[in-house]
């Protein structure tokens, strides 16, 4: 092991303490080693560096509210469930960095209205226009900017 021209090489596993001190990987390649005993996994780069997948928040059970952009829920979560939605109801995304997601899933009565923040526009709507999520449905809103995200 270690001595792969593959951009990963697969260094093993076990304790934390068994892993390689010096692994020959290739330069510009990364080794994996997965320590067992922690549960963590450690990425070789020249030098060790613990590793794990960012964690992804969820909130359930949520209603929409309000009829407008101001009025309606804000979204807190990575990935928001939404169990109750009266007609006209809403949520509005939360701002983050370019990059960053939001995934609403309808699972009410009636469609659901997601507001972008104030100022911000979604697809090729209007500033403060929603997207319409129909019942049942669910959409991804990836933030490409400032005032700029996507659905999908």
């Amino acid at each position: 092991m270690g001595n792969s021209t593959l951009i990963t090489d697969y260094l093993g596993y076990g304790p934390a303490a068994g892993r390689p001190a010096a692994p020959a990987v290739p330069a510009g390649c990364l080794g994996l080693y997965y320590a067992a005993d922690i549960g963590q996994v450690y990425v070789w780069d020249g030098a060790w560096q613990a590793w794990a997948p960012p964690g992804q928040s969820f909130a359930g059970s949520l209603a929409g509210a309000g009829t407008s952009q101001g009025t309606a829920a804000v979204l807190a979560a990575d990935v928001n469930l939404f169990t109750t939605v009266a007609a006209g109801s809403g949520a509005v995304l939360s701002a983050g960095a370019a990059g960053t997601w939001q995934k609403v899933l309808n699972r009410g009565a009636a469609s659901l209205l997601v507001y972008p923040p104030p100022g911000g526009a979604i697809d090729a709507g209007a500033a403060d226009a929603p997207a319409t999520i129909l019942a049942g449905g669910g959409a991804t809103f990836w933030q490409n900017s400032a005032t700029q995200w996507y659905s999908e």
